[in-house]
């Protein structure tokens, strides 16, 4: 598949084939770029486990470029490889707020997912507020609202997510530490 997406007007002055770009938290290598038009090839592994197959023409998407050693973080670190697909199960709407419900496609993606902890929707490093069984919740502050795609998603809409790295093998470490 080939996906070319419209950027805002000067995102691409500093971009070249071959740099890594994420879309909604996709890591994807550019194959070429018209202007501020950048097209990439999308692999059918990429299309398994991503929200790519459901985009449509005009869909919205997040997009960042990679981070540089020398930028500052400011949220926590994101590697563009996603690890699932969540289902938005509930939004609540605050006045300069909201809470996303979210459900992981795979259960056993909830036990990367803690109280407090970090993760990435759609690109987006956010802090996990409540976890149940098989589902979880983040806030989205007005700053987040403005500035992503993430705040007009509705119910029963997908969503890339990228559970925290460090998260995962501390947990697979002492999964395997006590199955010996």
């Amino acid at each position: 598949m080939y996906m070319i997406i419209k950027t805002p007007n000067l995102f691409t002055f500093d971009l070249k084939k071959g740099d890594s770009i994420a879309n909604d938290g996709c890591c994807l290598t550019i194959s070429n770029i018209i202007n501020n038009l950048i097209c990439f090839h999308i692999i059918k592994n990429t299309l398994n486990i991503t929200t790519f197959k459901k985009l449509k023409k005009g869909d919205c998407l997040n997009i960042e470029k990679s981070l540089k050693l020398i930028d500052f973080v400011g949220g926590h670190l994101v590697s563009g490889h996603i690890t699932d697909v969540a289902t938005i199960i509930k939004v609540t709407n605050y006045i300069n707020s909201k809470t996303i419900w979210l459900k992981p496609y795979h259960q056993s993606q909830m036990k990367y997912i803690f109280q407090k902890g970090s993760i990435c929707i759609d690109g987006i490093s956010l802090t996990i507020d409540k976890v149940y069984i098989n589902q979880f919740s983040i806030n989205l502050i007005p700053e987040t609202i403005i500035k992503t795609v993430l705040a007009s998603k509705k119910i029963n809409q997908s969503v890339n997510i990228e559970v925290d790295l460090y998260t995962k093998i501390a947990v697979n470490t002492i999964e395997k530490l006590f199955n010996q």
